[in-house]
């Protein structure tokens, strides 16, 4: 009884500190500070492009593109944020507190118990499922080896491409994945041998949810499920039922989700590039930097030798990834050599499997280096077999599992610096929250913004203002509007041909001609314009017949004459 005990406290300390460490990835973004609203890290792109979404589901399903006005949104999966907007609807509660401080606290200490009790489940062992528990908070790669052997600091999470553990709130999609994964392979433990219809349907809904949450989930659960029924369908011979209908619901519900989401409309979303990662890996000056070795690769003729060098590559970006998870691999070869694959092991090395290669060789249209969202749930799995095979030497080899821990945890106390920092890389500065809730409380209409000038960034104090920080969807975020064309990182991604109106655009700030400018207006059906700083147009306002509705601070919001 007092072993039990002790592991619950252990249980609840572990998820408590985990969830506390993980959290603070989010929490402090879109706070008020003396400055503004602050954000930290990706949360300055990311966060704004999720709020903008949820706005719009707030008043309409399928939801407008927030971005890129007089469109529907299509090739997205916007499960999360349609969360998000329902508990939103529901309570009252602000978007901006559900994302940042509310949810992410949830989704925490959900992915902790959820992960113990999987483990548990599956192993019956508590060290194994309580280590599982602590990588998924803290596991990261060996990038602190580079930064700290380069600058003697610790860091470079991502310097082999992929996020790792300690970063996971900063994508809630991908998080909420992980909770409906966790839950749906416990049904499936649950209820498989009961062979139950019912049970089938219900974790097949679950797992088909997947594709509305976060495509690439969706893709390699869907993936393992078929193959995993079709092997057993032919090996055993025999019919599963409750196999069947979880293959069966996936599949429907996920192709229901799609069809909603229009992520059939036409645009292939992937392209084949073998090895972009992993060349971009040695090219790219933020990542494993190695410009003799992308030479000599990029110069060679030698096909056997070519060959060798991208195997070494992709050594360098599975090993680099993995950190300390590569241990798990003993754990893969050893019920290879006594023969105990379980089912489960046959559906999770499926996911492996696909989750590696598919990044390995395709990239995503606009932006390449999403299609890395797959491996993430390959080291999600990672996490799973170092955990049995670290529980292995848990009883012999206490210190070496302790250190093992605290090594496979470096690149996260790194990361964790930038977010207990000050101030933050970004802002959206008193006066914009003040012109932008005016401009909230003002009918409904697209919103003109500026377009995008990346250099203006250069040689600003931090935390630098939205505007200039990074192409986002921030106006359309905070003032619950539609606008011309925003974020083109994210119409880049969802598949949109922004470049035209931007050269509109362009065109409408930078010309002298007030027919050109008037019918621009009118033809783009434009309800107001939003300006800061020195942002202007060259006619005047009466030429464009425009109305000033708001001057305060260098920032100005027109409202077009209709």
């Amino acid at each position: 009884m007092l072993k039990k005990q002790k592991i619950n406290i252990l249980l609840i300390c572990l998820v408590f500190i985990g969830s506390f460490f993980s959290v603070m990835t989010m929490v402090r973004s879109g706070l008020k500070y003396d400055f503004g609203l602050g954000f930290w890290g990706p949360n300055g792109h990311d966060a704004i492009w999720h709020l903008s979404l949820i706005n719009q589901l707030k008043q309409q399903i399928p939801p407008a593109n927030p971005i890129y006005s007089g469109t529907i949104l299509s090739n997205y999966h916007w499960g999360f944020d349609f969360l998000v907007a329902l508990i939103s609807n529901i309570t009252s509660l602000d978007t901006s507190l559900l994302y940042f401080q509310i949810l992410p606290i949830i989704f925490a200490i959900l992915i902790g118990l959820l992960s113990y009790y999987f483990v548990f489940l599956v192993t019956k062992n508590k060290i194994t499922s309580l280590i599982f528990v602590f990588l998924n908070y803290f596991a990261g790669s060996f990038g602190w080896i580079i930064t700290l052997t380069n600058s003697h600091q610790i860091g470079g999470e991502s310097l082999f491409w992929s996020m790792q553990s300690i970063s996971t709130l900063l994508n809630p999609p991908f998080a909420l994945s992980l909770i409906i994964v966790l839950l749906g392979f416990i049904f499936w433990i649950k209820f498989q041998k009961t062979n139950s219809i019912k049970w089938g349907i219900i974790t097949g809904l679950l797992f088909g949810l997947l594709s509305g949450i976060k495509i690439y989930a969706g893709i390699l659960v869907g993936i393992a499920l078929s193959i995993f029924w079709l092997i057993d369908l032919i090996v055993s011979k025999k019919f599963s039922k409750f196999n069947f209908f979880i293959c069966l619901s996936t599949g429907i519900i996920s192709f229901l989700i799609l069809l909603k989401l229009g992520l059939f409309s036409g645009s292939n979303l992937l392209e084949l590039k073998p090895f972009w990662f992993t060349h971009s890996m040695i090219e790219s000056v933020d990542k494993f930097y190695w410009p003799r070795l992308a030479s000599f690769r990029f110069n060679q003729t030698n096909f056997l030798i070519s060959v060798l060098v991208e195997i070494f590559l992709v050594g360098i970006f599975l090993i680099g990834n993995l950190g300390v998870r590569v241990l798990a691999s003993f754990t893969l070869i050893r019920k290879n050599i006594t023969s105990k694959i379980s089912n489960l092991d046959k559906m999770f090395i499926s996911i492996l499997f696909f989750s590696f290669t598919i990044p390995l060789l395709f990239v995503q249209k606009g932006t390449a280096w999403n299609t890395i969202q797959f491996f993430y749930y390959f080291l999600f799995f990672a996490n799973f077999y170092l955990a049995v095979f670290l529980s292995k030497l848990w009883p012999a080899r206490k210190i070496s599992v302790i250190l093992l821990l605290f090594v496979s945890s470096m690149t996260s106390i790194g990361t964790l610096k930038d977010y207990f920092g000050n101030p933050p890389p970004s802002s959206l500065p008193k006066a914009e929250i003040i012109a932008l809730n005016f401009l909230k409380n003002q009918p409904s209409g697209y919103v003109l913004t500026y377009p995008y000038d990346k250099y203006i960034k250069n040689n600003m104090p931090t935390p630098i203002p939205l505007y200039a920080y990074e192409t986002t969807s921030y106006v359309s975020a905070f003032s619950n509007k539609s606008t011309f064309l925003e974020d083109e990182m994210n119409l880049d991604i969802t598949g949109f041909n922004w470049k035209n109106r931007r050269l509109e655009e362009e065109k409408f700030f930078n010309t002298e001609d007030k027919f050109f400018a008037r019918g621009f207006l009118i033809n783009n059906q434009i309800d107001y314009i939003y300006l800061v700083k020195n942002q202007d147009f060259k006619i005047s306002s009466e030429n464009l017949q425009i109305d000033k509705i708001f001057d305060q601070d260098q920032i100005r919001i027109y409202k077009v004459r209709k």
